[in-house]
């Protein structure tokens, strides 16, 4: 439960009424709950949404419905579900609006599906809806061994998309070529000018990316924009780094490039098809064993602060699970 907006190691368990589900609402047990970076970013009060004090943080979600709003025909009480509220996940029992959930293939186990639900989601918004991405097509990652960019990596070579992983170690960079990366560029190694990762990206053999998907932002945009090819597409997912970068509009007009915003609210409440579809053929995929769910470590829910650490200090590889909701469980 977060009381007043700042340092996230203040947040602290507390006890509540179990919640009902409105019209349009689901009542899910929470079997494992995911974090994300614009979880610390929301307790900070440094997030897009700021909810109300006091609030329960957590947009990833995966467990077993326990009753739903009149309203609800989608989904009905024992369906296993993932969903993707804009907070409220890191509880026992969580409200969520049926338009966020997402029916939960047997063989994907809780953690798993917490995992991937809003990384799924995000890299099909960002790649398939909005980079339009094709077959053969070239599209670099940034952060591409956190959680959205390790599904990101998997989900373009699913597309039949080739990737270039932009990587901060060298630990990182095993994990991106794991993953399916065929070219990994190395942050720590490239100078601090807005060339050198474009300079970097040649010195491979390749001229040019089609496609850029970002949600580190910061110093990592000046270089990653002038990877593309002319006409190429920029999708602005997130910023990772902290830092909202300016968008240079002569660039963009010299090589003809489109930028791009990809957000997950506005595709989920119109219930997009498009989107709908690509999720559906994700989890496919990740039941089939084509993707897997990257998950760096899985722990007691007692255990926030350990996990919230591993992310801001950016040593995550994959996603950080939560389990064990509910005094019984903990």
């Amino acid at each position: 439960m977060v009381s007043a907006y700042g340092d996230w190691n203040a947040a602290q368990i507390s006890w509540a009424d179990r919640p009902s589900p409105a019209a349009h609402e689901v009542l899910i047990r929470t079997e494992a709950a995911a974090l994300n970076f614009p979880d610390l970013l929301m307790i900070e009060g440094k997030y897009q949404v700021k909810p109300e004090l006091p609030f329960v943080p957590g947009r990833d979600v995966a467990g077993t419905v326990v009753s739903v709003g009149s309203d609800v025909i989608d989904f009905k009480p024992g369906d296993r579900v993932a969903a993707q509220p804009q907070f409220g996940a890191f509880a026992e029992y969580v409200v969520a609006p049926d338009w966020t959930c997402i029916a939960i293939p047997e063989e994907i186990d809780f953690a798993e599906a917490a995992a991937s639900g809003t990384v799924i989601a995000t890299v099909v918004g960002a790649m398939r809806l909005r980079a339009r991405l094709q077959p053969g097509e070239w599209v670099l990652m940034t952060g591409a061994t956190g959680g959205v960019g390790s599904a990101g990596i998997q989900y373009a070579r699913h597309l039949g998309a080739r990737v270039v992983a932009l990587v901060s170690s060298g630990e990182k960079e095993a994990a991106a070529r794991r993953l399916g990366a065929e070219i990994v560029l190395r942050s720590d190694r490239i100078a601090a000018s807005r060339n050198a990762m474009k300079e970097a990206l040649a010195a491979t053999g390749l001229k040019g990316v089609d496609a850029v998907v970002d949600v580190v932002g910061g110093d990592a945009f000046e270089g990653a924009i002038r990877c593309l090819v002319p006409g190429g597409r920029y999708v602005v997912v997130g910023f990772a780094s902290g830092q909202i970068p300016q968008i240079p509009a002569n660039y963009v007009l010299v090589k003809d490039l489109i930028v791009l915003g990809s957000t997950l609210d506005r595709l989920f409440k119109l219930r997009d098809p498009g989107l709908l579809e690509g999720i559906g053929d994700a989890f496919a995929a990740l039941a089939a064993g084509k993707m897997t769910a990257e998950i760096d470590c899985i722990l007691p829910f007692t255990c926030f602060s350990e996990g919230a650490g591993r992310i801001a200090s950016r040593r995550a590889v994959g996603k950080i699970v939560f389990q064990g909701f509910g005094r019984e469980r903990q």
